[in-house]
């Protein structure tokens, strides 16, 4: 691999300038606009969904077609996302011979910026490549970061996709997802009754007592191997003297089944009406927020996947994980998908770093992938 390369010192300016636009969720417009720019100056159409008024965003989601892209023949779709969780348009990029890092006072925006540069580069870059092309498109969404909230809107059934190859992975590369776990949030308010703490306590159902009980009856963590469950966030009460009449608890449950994570559900509703005792009331609302997916070995996705691995030089291994992304959503929708791993590491982090090996050999991926 040669680090030092023209290609090379060109995928990475591409990150860097990419890094440094700002585009927080629900606020992409800044980087969807750069990013339209280039690809149209390199003869790729972009179009722009609707996804950005449905989330009350400001970006749609951008689907991209390269010049021989066939709209009657099946394709591959190659996915990363717009959004950073944070700013980053205050980054001040440290750069070595062996990787991109932040000076530490902001994220460096590798997750999803890496995937994005790699995908731009490669559109960019068509006509280097001497092999026959497959028919693809690249799809970058929004609000990602938020729950897959563009991946869940976008509809890919005009373009005739088939698998869908999405670039967001923190493992690095040779790791893909084959198995990642779905993931069900819920809501739960207990309803106590106010009166003076300091007059008349015996008057009153203190919620947070009610909600306490609760939490405390119901095993959370690790559940079992492919199992967690957690409270995330409790708010509620008021003035030091009054006994609170409300109290609302969010949190969530894993597994890489739907039929696991409801039935860990179950056990968190009664649970929390039996630790009751008819003392007060309690309400429960639930959704999925991704869902849970579980590739057979044989499916062509994986095979093709290990096969553009193995073309890159590396050994690929399919691990199972519990962090989702638009990965989860394709395959909700029916379009069997992976995520790969890229080795934008330590995401979310001001410590976030990437290698710049890891950026160079995840464009071979890529390319790997879009060669007939």
């Amino acid at each position: 691999m040669n680090l030092t390369s023209t290609a090379s010192k060109e995928l990475i300016d591409l990150f860097l300038s990419l890094a440094t636009i700002d585009g927080i969720s629900l606020h992409e417009r800044n980087i969807a606009d750069h990013v339209k720019t280039l690809l149209q100056k390199n003869n790729i159409k972009v179009i722009e969904d609707g996804t950005g008024a449905k989330i009350n965003g400001n970006t749609g989601n951008l689907i991209c077609f390269p010049p021989h892209y066939d709209a009657s023949k099946p394709a591959i779709a190659l996915c990363a996302h717009l959004d950073t969780v944070t700013p980053t348009k205050d980054l001040k990029p440290i750069v070595t011979d062996e990787r991109i890092s932040s000076d530490g006072t902001t994220i460096l925006g590798g997750d999803n910026r890496e995937g994005l540069s790699i995908l731009l580069s490669v559109m960019m870059n068509l006509q280097s490549i001497t092999s026959p092309v497959k028919n693809f498109i690249c799809v970058f969404t929004v609000g990602e970061e938020l729950g897959m909230y563009g991946a869940n809107h976008v509809d890919l059934s005009p373009y005739n996709v088939t698998e869908a190859y999405v670039f967001d992975c923190s493992k690095r590369p040779g790791i893909y997802i084959k198995d990642c776990a779905g993931c069900m949030i819920f809501t739960a308010k207990f309803h106590g009754k106010s009166a003076h703490a300091g007059v008349a306590p015996e008057q009153g159902i203190n919620a947070i007592a009610l909600s306490s009980k609760a939490i405390s009856s119901v095993r959370f963590g690790r559940i079992d191997e492919e199992t967690t469950s957690n409270i995330g966030r409790i708010t509620g009460g008021g003035a030091t003297n009054v006994v609170p009449n409300e109290v609302v608890i969010d949190g969530e449950v894993r597994s890489f089944t739907k039929e696991k994570i409801e039935h860990q559900f179950n056990i968190i509703k009664e649970g929390f009406q039996q630790s009751l005792n008819g003392i007060g009331t309690y309400s429960i609302t639930s959704e999925m927020d991704f869902h849970p997916y579980v590739l057979d070995a044989n499916t062509s996705i994986v095979k093709t996947v290990e096969k553009a691995i193995s073309a890159a030089g590396l050994r690929p291994e399919g691990i199972r994980y519990t962090g989702g992304s638009d990965a989860n959503s394709y395959n909700a929708k029916g379009i069997p998908s992976v995520n790969i791993g890229i080795g934008a590491q330590k995401p979310h982090a001001f410590e976030e770093f990437i290698l710049i090996e890891d950026l160079i050999i995840s464009k071979e991926i890529a390319i790997a992938l879009i060669k007939e």
